[in-house]
């Protein structure tokens, strides 16, 4: 019986610090097609960040090789760090006026088909990710770009949709 109820703590535990610290959503499907919303090159340079309890503190966002996207490299890992990869290909996709960043894995310079995703506001000379939150249906109703971009504009009219706010600052 301890075990169990210690099993339960720590899960519960485990759970408690997702919800505090974010998580980026994480799929098969990319919330938007790849380089069809323009580059915004303010996203461009080196960005930091101080908690070290996100997934970066540190990144580098360079102009990638197809149009309208871009390299992202994680130049310093942040504790809830999750990925099996520090590159990525990146791109905007616009849903209701808001800009989100697709991230696509690239494991030795190949991309693979896991992608991240995070609401991005950019200011002057800084940045601001925010995880996003699946309302209506979850993770599991994202079984195409289409059925994700729908997930995401029913989840958008909650006021709890964005999550593990950042403020990056350009270095």
């Amino acid at each position: 019986m301890t075990k169990i109820l210690s099993r339960l703590a720590i899960g519960a535990t485990f759970c408690f610090s997702l919800m505090l610290t974010g998580c980026p959503v994480s799929s098969k499907y990319p919330l938007g097609v790849k380089g069809a919303v323009p580059a915004d090159n303010n996203l461009l340079g080196t960005w930091a960040q101080d908690d070290e309890k996100t997934e970066a503190t540190k990144v580098k966002i360079t102009k990638g090789k197809e149009d309208n996207t871009y390299n992202l490299v994680v130049e310093e890992k942040g504790e809830a760090f999750m990925a099996d990869a520090t590159q990525f290909k990146a791109w905007l996709t616009v849903i209701n006026n808001q800009n989100f960043l697709v991230l696509q894995e690239n494991q030795d310079e190949k991309p693979s088909e896991t992608y991240y995703v995070y609401h991005i506001k950019t200011g002057n000379n800084s940045i601001t990710t925010n995880d996003i939150t699946l309302k209506e249906k979850g993770a599991d109703a994202i079984t195409s770009i289409d059925a994700y971009r729908a997930e995401v504009t029913a989840s958008i009219k909650s006021t709890d949709f964005l999550a593990g706010e950042i403020k990056w600052t350009r270095k």
